[in-house]
């Protein structure tokens, strides 16, 4: 945890730089998906989108980290790579195993709510109270393959199985520990956002009989100053969480694979 912080706010002048474009192509998506009326398809379209700044700012810190800043010192507008097109595959694959193996709870947990069955209600809950924290537990088993593909290394997802071995409920809570002082503050900005937001949201659903949802938009529309406020503080300290959590993998994947930077080719000589 020490250690993530030290990368971290010891280089606030790199943060800054390593975010800069995914933190504005952050707030064009968010912006989007509240501004757009969306389909199944937008929908879609977006969640895939909002890996884009994750890739580009988690493989320069990532690096940052891993190489230093003498030889992976972020840039405002960097260049997109083959290791960036390796690391957005493996964020998509793992949303995607996370939503298909959540999607038969959410089934089960609506047609139970709806018949009102007391048997497979506890059933469902047995069954949630395993799955939910064995889901972080394999994503932190395989999260090595992140931090290898940053730095271009042929690293598989066996090898990060091998390395994080006994290691798994470990990374865990060390990566719930580095982040809860800023989950803290996310909460904190959330709940100033709820009271400034919701009475607007109960006056209109009360007084224009409207939608929960089209309630909410007006509301965004009558307190859209204080609302894109905190959502610049929500999004900022959003970065300083991923900067925290990519700091902390990479540092447990230096230590548990023992892995450093390849020596660097002997210069040729001049003829």
């Amino acid at each position: 945890m020490r250690a993530a912080y030290g990368a971290v706010f010891g280089s606030l002048g790199l943060l800054l730089k390593a975010a800069a474009l995914p933190f504005f192509l952050s707030l064009a998506i968010v912006g989007l998906s509240l501004t757009t009326q969306l389909n199944a398809f937008l929908s879609l379209v977006l969640t895939f989108a909002g890996f884009v700044p994750y890739t580009l700012f988690g493989v320069a810190w990532h690096r940052l980290t891993l190489l230093g800043p003498g030889e992976a010192t972020p840039i405002i507008f960097p260049s997109w790579h083959r290791r960036h097109w390796r690391f957005l595959s493996y964020v998509a694959s793992m949303t995607g195993a996370i939503y298909l193996v959540s999607l038969p709870f959410i089934i089960v947990g609506t047609r139970i709510k709806e018949s009102g069955a007391q048997g497979p209600a506890l059933l469902f809950i047995l069954l949630a109270a395993v799955a939910i924290p064995l889901m972080p537990y394999v994503m932190m088993r395989i999260s090595f393959v992140f931090p290898a593909a940053a730095v271009d290394e042929k690293y598989s997802l066996a090898n990060a199985w091998a390395h994080t071995k006994g290691q798994g409920f470990r990374l865990l809570a060390t990566l719930f520990v580095t982040a809860l002082p800023m989950l803290a503050v996310i909460w904190a900005i959330s709940s100033l956002l709820g009271m400034l937001l919701l009475p607007d949201i109960v006056t209109s659903t009360q007084d224009a009989d409207m939608s929960p949802e089209s309630a909410f938009r007006q509301a965004i529309a009558d307190n859209s100053a204080a609302f894109f406020i905190a959502q610049l503080a929500l999004a900022a300290v959003n970065y300083v969480v991923m900067a925290l959590m990519v700091s902390a993998i990479s540092i447990a994947f230096r230590l548990s694979t023992g892995w450093v930077p390849a020596a660097a080719p002997p210069p040729v000589a001049r003829p």
